[in-house]
């Protein structure tokens, strides 16, 4: 094994800096629209809005919606509803 070198003074980076879906900057009402072909990632983007919302002080609440074709794009919405 090779040795590993010892660094001083690098700053630790900051927790929860990294965001995949923009949940911090939704307001209720907003919603997120994921094509009919990404579904895995709507699905990915629900359970993430779950745990962020459970840290949240009082929780926000998502959901996510298959929409209709016929009165919107086809795929999927995530909407914060509180």
């Amino acid at each position: 094994m090779d040795t590993l070198d010892i660094e001083s003074g690098i700053p630790i980076p900051e927790e929860g800096t990294v965001q995949k879906y923009p949940l911090r900057d939704m307001e209720p009402g907003d919603s997120i629209f994921f094509p009919k072909d990404q579904e895995k990632v709507a699905a990915s983007a629900r359970s993430c809005a779950w745990r962020f919302s459970k840290m949240q002080d009082p929780p926000w609440v998502f959901t996510l919606r298959r929409t209709n074709p016929l009165k919107d794009k086809d795929g999927f919405r995530l909407w914060r509803i509180k």
